[in-house]
């Protein structure tokens, strides 16, 4: 068994099939077929169910026990590759950070890289949905995680955050708020109520995922009309020019997100929210630690 051989099988699991996989690692199909066979006849094991019509490949229960370890390992292969390679260059950075768009994050990004704009550096900033989120931080693509967690989902989400062997850490506990524009109806008004709401559309940012335990608002709303986006610049431009809504922190940033979009707290939602960030069992790095004492800063 080699690293190589559990990448391929990482490979697999995101992109579904084999040959997509080849087409991403840049070799052929059959060297990718052949590596399987040979892992399956080592370990006495059948990966994949191979009778089945689905598009994407289905793992077997001992293929998906496999799997599980295999992104542990070529995740820490990984980072033992990064560390070393780097190990005689002190300059050089690394960060990367996978988090729900909060303005906190970006402005704490922002403010990391123009302190250490002298020095080499490869940062990546992931925007993503809650179980993407959780997924990169499992996986070790990611240093940290930056997820919101309601009071409704606290149980389910540390149950599942303890399943993938993950640790939660809070930065600030805070109310619901709903963003909307300047010009909105309820502009004006010092806070608002599901039931005013509930005459303006909802637009939200689609987690790919039917359980509400992921979504960033997870409360059930009587909205008559509702808009899901992919992007959230998209969503922010809807706010911005018709009288829908959004429901979040209430976390602004001057210069970070557009200046026509305000929050106002609803005043019937008594339940909190958490932000906080997410790590595996391993230490954090320097730059990570440092990363979070920035977002401490602006939340």
């Amino acid at each position: 068994m080699t690293i190589q051989q559990l990448k391929y099988l990482v490979e697999i699991s995101k992109y579904g099939t084999i040959n997509m996989a080849a087409k991403h690692l840049f070799i052929s199909q059959p060297a990718i077929s052949k590596a399987i066979k040979e892992l399956e006849k080592e370990l006495g094991i059948e990966i994949f169910y191979r009778d089945n019509n689905k598009k994407r490949l289905q793992f077997t229960t001992d293929g998906t026990e496999l799997l599980w370890y295999a992104r542990d390992l070529v995740g820490q292969a990984e980072n033992i590759q990064k560390t070393f390679y780097n190990k005689n260059k002190n300059d050089y950075i690394q960060l990367t950070i996978s988090s729900q768009h909060y303005t906190f994050v970006v402005k704490a990004f922002i403010d990391f890289l123009d302190k250490h704009s002298k020095n080499s550096f490869k940062l990546l900033l992931r925007e993503k949905t809650t179980n993407q989120i959780i997924e990169d931080v499992f996986t070790l693509q990611s240093n940290l995680g930056i997820i919101l967690i309601s009071d409704s989902t606290k149980k389910f989400m540390q149950n599942y955050l303890e399943l993938k062997s993950l640790e939660f850490n809070p930065l600030a506990s805070v109310g619901y708020h709903a963003f909307i524009r300047t010009g909105h109806p309820l502009a004006k008004q010092d806070s608002v109520t599901l039931e005013e709401l509930s005459n303006f559309p909802f637009v939200s940012y689609e987690q790919e995922s039917y359980s509400l335990n992921f979504a960033e608002e997870a409360i059930v709303l009587n909205s008559k009309q509702s808009i899901n986006v992919l992007d959230r610049a998209t969503m922010n431009n809807i706010i911005c020019n018709t009288n829908s809504y959004n429901i979040g922190t209430g976390i602004l940033m001057k210069k970070i997100i557009e200046n026509d979009i305000i929050s106002i707290p609803i005043s019937d939602l008594t339940d909190k929210i958490t932000i906080g960030w997410i790590r595996n069992k391993h230490s954090l790095t320097k730059e990570a630690k440092e990363f979070i004492k920035l977002c401490k800063k602006y939340i």
